[in-house]
């Protein structure tokens, strides 16, 4: 069964509550929400966090030095290496990272990375762009998006050795210090259940 499909059977039956009050709290300033989905060699992995901490307002940048905290931010969150380590033994590779970003805080429209396989670690210098003609002033709609906006990633990886991948780290709080706290909903091959990571807890442990 493809992941998606896997990881929203198993929060829809066995945890309605715990999606349900993600749905209600998905912004909230500190806090980042997680869902992570390990079937076999695929593991899923989806980041959503308000833009208020990671990048420190929620509106159109203003300012050259505003894009460039913006640019920063699309970088730092597009790193999955930073941003996730699996266990070494697993052999885990990125298939390219997805970023969706409400205009109200973008500054110019999301890059989809999902076209590039990349080695778990390495550094995406060459996508990064400043589309100088893509920002666009949606009168009428930046002013529901700015007092809420959220940034969503959404990284794919597959592992050539599963059943040597136990755990899973993050660097969230590094890249990212605003965040105190990220509610993962995690299934693997123990099932669906939720965790919290902090600054001083990081790390996945999962059933194999």
């Amino acid at each position: 069964m493809p992941v998606r499909r896997l990881l929203a059977a198993a929060i829809v039956l066995a945890v309605p509550a715990i999606a349900l009050s993600q749905t209600q709290h998905a912004h909230v300033h500190g806090q980042a929400f997680v869902d992570v989905a390990v079937d076999g060699e695929a593991v899923e992995i989806t980041l959503r966090a308000t833009a208020h901490d990671l990048v420190g307002f929620e509106r159109k940048p203003e300012t050259p030095d505003e894009e460039a905290t913006v640019l920063a931010a699309r970088k730092a969150v597009l790193d999955h290496g930073a941003i996730w380590q699996f266990s070494v033994a697993a052999r885990c590779v990125a298939e390219g990272p997805v970023l969706e970003v409400p205009g109200a805080a973008a500054g110019h429209e999301p890059h989809d990375h999902g076209d590039h396989d990349h080695d778990h670690g390495h550094d995406h210098e060459g996508h990064d762009h400043d589309h100088e003609g893509d920002d666009h002033d949606h009168e009428g709609h930046d002013h529901d998006h700015a007092a809420h906006s959220d940034w969503q990633v959404r990284y794919r990886f597959r592992c050539a050795a599963p059943a040597d991948l136990r755990s899973i780290d993050t660097g969230l709080f590094t890249a990212f210090p605003s965040l105190q706290s990220a509610t993962v909903q995690l299934l693997d091959a123990s099932g669906a259940r939720e965790l919290t990571l902090t600054p001083d807890a990081r790390r996945l442990s999962l059933a194999r």
